[in-house]
């Protein structure tokens, strides 16, 4: 199983390997580039190699495929999606049809998480990527302990 190790802001990672336990702290500011994911092999003093994924982003991602809708702006049109992508600053989502949005628009997503109360989640986010039929959202407000943090924290 390949280790993940979420940076946020930092240049610095704790190793852990799976075999004997030993850690280390490293500097990677070196082999960090553009990517929001790397993934390098680490070599432990035991001799045990493992993969790991460094990840960039401040937090955890976690892939759904959770049905919903999207409305744009004005509110005057809603479209069908699915959210294949959750975290706690955003979501990446799927439309299947033609859409006239555009980078940069507000827009408001609403979708049921499937944990055990089906909590319903309402959000106001921007669009920062476009990608085919795949939109990255940036959510307007964040805050840690609403139903998207605990969900992440607890499924």
């Amino acid at each position: 199983m390949t280790e993940k190790i979420f940076l946020g802001d930092s240049t610095s990672a704790t190793f852990v390997c799976p075999k004997c336990e030993r850690s280390r702290t490293s500097d990677i500011s070196r082999i960090l580039t553009a990517k929001a994911r790397i993934k390098i092999k680490c070599t432990c003093k035991c001799g045990h190699v493992f993969p790991v994924f460094i990840e960039r982003r401040k937090y955890f991602r976690k892939t759904l495929d959770l049905s919903g809708v999207i409305y744009s702006s004005a509110g005057d049109r809603k479209y069908i999606m699915a959210v294949k992508d959750l975290s706690q600053s955003g979501c990446r989502i799927k439309i299947n049809t033609s859409f006239p949005f555009a980078l940069e628009d507000v827009v408001q997503v609403e979708f049921n998480l499937d944990d055990n109360d089906r909590s319903f989640v309402s959000k106001e986010a921007v669009i920062r990527s476009i990608n085919g039929p795949l939109l990255g959202l940036e959510f307007m407000e964040i805050k840690k302990y609403d139903k998207i943090g605990q969900y992440l924290m607890f499924s």
